[in-house]
Order: structure tokens, then sequence, then C-alpha cells
């Protein structure tokens, strides 16, 4: 047995019925762990008798978590208890580890980490991973985001073009939890329609036909800094979609790092658009762009769009707009 299981895997044993005394999630797509634990809270259909929730996070918590794992189900086969946020000092996680030694079988214990990845002493999470409940949830790689969302296309009933699932990607980046709600809008958006194109995509996005949601990483590209800002006002106006833009962001400059390496180790040009997948017309400047921005400017840029993420999260009584025309700026290099 594998000693973590992946977010597919995991839904194949629980499309088979197959339950198991404890789940730990670790990742960074919590959209998709959240979406987990909706789909394993339909599967077991705990009542209000048998489904405890808590917060976690708080050591103190640890012993009535435990005791709450120990206690039988009422008029029913199955318990439900969940931790939304597995963030416990060694001693709580040790009093888990003791626990999983013998669970109750009646019981699911279900925790969600905010860690990217278990640590290698974590009493809790061996044991877990131990019991076969240790799931991973990677970032999708930009290839296979797109793969998956013309997949679970045609499971909902109607084809994403290929061009149309790299719009949604490019656009609302890699996490699986938001390009599944966002396919979810696109198919209440489409109606009765069984095929939907990247025209679609940007309408359902919430986009005038005056701002195309696909310029702004091209402005970027050329540090186009007036054009760039002003598209970035406009969008803002149109969606208020502030992560989705700055991933925007993000994504625009961490291509353009990667490009750079590409070409600095000797990779050919029609390798470097395959693997970054660059449109060969539209993005036929790429590359020439690329050559002429230095490698450090590039690394610099992006630590600062990772410091912005970090800012808009945490500082709530921030202005995301000028922060964001900050950040663009900065890109272009004023």
């Amino acid at each position: 047995m594998a000693d973590e299981l992946t977010p597919k895997q995991l839904g194949a044993e629980w499309k088979k019925g197959f339950l198991r005394p404890v789940y730990l999630l670790f990742g960074e797509d919590a959209p998709a762990k959240q979406l987990a634990l909706e789909t394993l809270r339909k599967l077991v259909g705990a009542d209000d008798f048998n489904l405890n929730e808590f917060s976690g996070g708080d050591d103190f918590q640890a012993g009535e978590i435990v005791s709450t794992c120990q206690t039988p189900p009422m008029f029913s086969d199955r318990r439900l208890v969940i931790v939304r946020s597995a963030k416990f000092g060694a001693p709580a996680r040790k009093r888990f580890a003791e626990y999983l030694r013998d669970p109750l079988p009646s019981t699911i214990l279900f925790m969600i980490s905010p860690e990217p990845r278990p640590d290698s002493k974590d009493a809790l999470a061996s044991a877990v991973r131990a019991l076969g409940g240790l799931v991973l949830f990677k970032p999708l790689k930009e290839g296979e985001a797109v793969k998956r969302l013309m997949d679970e296309a045609k499971r909902m009933g109607f084809s994403l073009a290929a061009a149309a699932a790299d719009a949604l990607v490019e656009e609302a980046g890699t996490e699986w939890g938001i390009l599944r709600a966002e396919l979810q809008k696109v198919k209440l958006f489409i109606g009765g329609k069984t095929e939907a194109g990247v025209g679609e995509i940007a309408a359902c996005l919430g986009y005038s036909q005056k701002s195309n949601p696909f310029d702004l990483p091209r402005l970027l590209q050329r540090r186009d800094a007036k054009g760039s800002v002003t598209l970035l006002r406009r969008q803002l106006r149109e969606t208020g979609e502030t992560f989705r833009l700055l991933y925007q962001i993000t994504s625009t400059v961490n291509r353009q790092l990667r490009a750079k390496r590409m070409l600095k180790s000797g990779k050919p040009s029609d390798r470097i658009f395959k693997t970054l997948r660059l449109n060969q017309y539209y993005d036929r400047e790429y590359l020439s762009i690329v050559e002429r921005l230095p490698e450090n400017g590039l690394i610099r840029s992006l630590g600062q769009c990772l410091e912005t993420e970090k800012s808009l999260k945490s500082r709530s009584w921030l202005d995301a707009s000028i922060e964001l025309e900050n950040l663009v700026l900065k890109v272009c290099g004023k």
C-alpha cells in the first residue's frame, strides 16, 4: 500500500464504499480539501447526533476530540468527527496517535492540516499513514488541470474545448476545488448547449466584450505598465476577483522565469512553447521578450508577487486594488 493517497485514489475508494477510520489531508489546494469533506459528509450521511465538528488548532481540544471518537454512534452505523485545522502541538498529536493504535471501527475521524506536507517526525501523520488515511493534495500541473477539466466537463454532460480549458486554467489557477466550481458555473451558464468555448468561458467569468480576461498576461509580458494598469482596473471593476487577477500576474512572471532558464540551458524554442503551453501565433514574440529580461529581475518580481499574496491574505484592511496596481508597476519596472 502506498504511503499516501492521491485525491483520485481517495475518490475511487469512496465510490466503492470503502471507508477508513481516519483521514488526514495535507496540501495547498484548500478548496479541493473542502470538497473532499463535503463529499464524505454526504457519503456518511451522519445526523446531528452522530456528526461532531471541531475547529482544531487548540491543544486543549485534543482530549475532547479523542473522547468523542471513542463514543459509539446513536441509532446509526457511523459517527463522523471533523477537525477543520489539525494544527496541534506534539503532546496533542501523540494523544491522537495513541487513539489510532486501536480506533473505534464505527468512527471516522476526518482532519484537515494547513501544512503542505507531513513532517517525517510527526506522530499523528505516522499513525494515520499506518491506517492508509494520509491524503496529499498536491497542486496540479497546468496540463493535468486542463485534462481534468475536459474530463470533468464530459461527466457533467458537455464538451469543453481544449482552448477553453487552457483559458480557464490561465484565468483561475490550478487549484482543483476552484476549477471545479468555475466549471459548474460554466455548465449553468451554457444551459442546454453541449459545447463551451473560450467565448463562453470569458462571458461566464463576468467580463464584458471590451475587457478580455486573457489580455492581461500578454500586456504584462511586454511590460506595458499603462496598458496593464488600465486593464487591471477595468477587470477589478467588472469582477472584483482579486486573487484570480493576482494569480494571473504571478503566473505570468513565473512562466517567464521558467522560459528564461530553459533558454539558458539551451532548450529549443519549440520545446519551450510546448512545455509552457504557449500559442505559436499570439506568443510569437514571447522568447525575444524573455531574452531581454534579466533573470534576477524576474526572481525579484516573483518574490514581490508572493509577498503581495501573503499581505492580502493576512492584512484584511489593505486595499486590494492599490496593492495589485503597485505590484503591476513593480513588475513593469516602474
